[in-house]
């Protein structure tokens, strides 16, 4: 059975102990007592000692239960695996709060625990809201947008229920220190996997969104868990690969379908690029797909811009491939000719075009400030501040772009001073870290545009991008320095 703790004050004050003392003789708190004055969103003691206050929520606590002995209410389900939620008697759907409503309306602070369902419901409201710190939750970010989802549908898959419990218990056991909770992930994740492969082998379920959702996410599982084998997460990126071009771009036709496309294409570009396997998604078919907008919170010009340099982003597996061939490539053969040749223009054809897309994306999203960096770094002790972390990561985005093409044109001989392009860009990686990489999902908006820097920094850079994959892989087990060895 799942409880909660019935502490008082934020984790990290019941961590340090700091609590509320009674004094003896007024039974009122003693005022030269340190307290947690739970403050929301975040406590003043956190506050003042320059700590991201972690909330008020225990995680779960596993406890003994006994027998439930008050009527049920049956739940049915169909031979795929998908229950129908039921709902206590005498009562209807309509006249209950939503959990998820309610856990983010209450903050969070526990409540009591009703069922299972509203348990993890109510957990993976707060682990979305954790997601998205230290920035305030929004729409237009497509992982939260992705895992705002998750509520609304929990409960009508096995696959997908076991795949949601694994990745919440795990988040919620790493962050609370409870190893008991990290091992009953393990054993969610492998009940998953289970489910996974029988959902995978009967044709009513394979192609279904549920089963697609599923998969992203346990690629995201693997990205954030792993620490054991850094690559595992390339085993089921090229599983969601495989799956989102089985599915055809016919079935990407609502929020949903689109949502998860949108936040998958990033691993589907990374294993291509890593892999050496062709990108599926450089076609007009599936640039044309990923253009229609089911939301309402972007304007169709900022999509529509966006959506453009993620087509573009598309292409660069194919020219770091061919970049990989020239250099381990006798230079003075014809192949070698034909290659460079080949490379050459369409490097220059992509550098005109991204110059024109960033002139238009720049009037629309303010390019980044200049400022002091504010943990008085000596590598970049002048770092780069954005607007939003969404702009942050596609402008990161266009860096690793430039880096990648200047890199091309350099290693091709064509004029002009590529070598220094290469390290400005690489550097304004650098100096978006200590903005972008914040949070629990910092290290994944950061992940390729490092590993890009990575492939082209000097022992100095790299030492110091080491250094902040060191700190980022304590939270996000795919940035492991390990991860980063060169490949060009």
């Amino acid at each position: 059975m799942v409880g909660s703790s019935r502490s008082h004050g934020c984790s990290l004050c019941v961590k340090r102990r700091v609590k509320v003392r009674l004094s003896a003789s007024t039974g009122k708190p003693a005022t030269n007592t340190p307290q947690c004055d739970e403050r929301l969103p975040g406590c003043a003691k956190c506050e003042k000692y320059g700590q991201i206050c972690p909330g008020y929520d225990r995680g779960f606590k596993f406890v003994t239960g006994r027998p439930y002995r008050n009527r049920r209410q049956k739940t049915s389900g169909d031979r795929n695996g998908t229950p129908q939620v039921a709902t206590s008697s005498g009562s209807s759907p309509d006249s209950e709060p939503n959990p998820a409503s309610q856990a983010l309306a209450q903050g969070n602070k526990p409540r009591e625990i009703i069922s299972e369902t509203s348990n993890v419901v109510q957990y993976l409201c707060v682990l979305i809201d954790d997601f998205s710190q230290p920035y305030t939750p929004s729409l237009t970010h497509v992982v939260t947008r992705w895992l705002g989802f998750l509520p609304s549908i929990y409960g009508q898959n096995r696959v997908l229920d076991a795949t949601i419990k694994s990745f919440t218990a795990h988040h919620f056991g790493r962050v609370r220190g409870n190893m008991q909770m990290v091992s009953y992930a393990r054993s969610a994740y492998g009940e998953a996997l289970r489910g996974l492969r029988r959902s995978l082998e009967t044709p009513a379920e394979s192609l279904s969104t549920h089963v697609f959702c599923a998969v992203v996410m346990l690629c995201m599982y693997e990205l954030f868990t792993d620490t054991e084998n850094p690559d595992s997460w390339m085993k089921h990126a090229k599983g969601l690969s495989q799956l989102v071009q089985i599915r055809g771009p016919g079935r990407y036709n609502n929020a949903l379908d689109m949502t998860l496309l949108k936040a998958s294409r990033g691993l589907v570009v990374m294993h291509s690029m890593f892999s050496g396997d062709k990108c599926f998604l450089a076609s007009d078919e599936w640039h044309a797909v990923m253009q229609q907008q089911f939301t309402t919170d972007v304007s169709a010009e900022l999509h529509h811009s966006i959506e453009t340099f993620f087509a573009y982003l598309t292409y660069t597996p194919s020219l770091v491939h061919k970049l990989y061939e020239l250099r381990h490539a006798n230079l003075t053969s014809a192949e070698a000719a034909r290659t460079i040749s080949d490379m050459l223009s369409k490097a220059l054809e992509m550098q005109t075009k991204l110059a024109v897309w960033y002139e238009n994306y720049s009037r629309i999203a303010s390019p980044p400030v200049e400022t002091l960096s504010s943990t008085g770094d000596e590598m970049f002790p002048t770092v780069l501040v954005y607007t939003d972390v969404s702009h942050a990561t596609i402008y990161c985005g266009y860096y690793s772009y430039m880096v990648i093409i200047h890199e091309i044109l350099k290693n091709c001989g064509c004029s002009g001073d590529h070598e220094m392009m290469v390290i400005f860009f690489r550097d304004q990686i650098c100096r978006s870290v200590e903005y972008n990489s914040v949070g629990f999902m910092g290290p994944y908006r950061m992940g390729f545009a490092l590993r890009v820097a990575f492939e082209v920094a000097d022992p100095v850079t790299r030492s110091w991008i080491t250094r902040c994959l060191e700190k980022f892989s304590k939270i996000y087990a795919a940035s492991q320095p390990e991860n980063f060895e060169s490949v060009l």
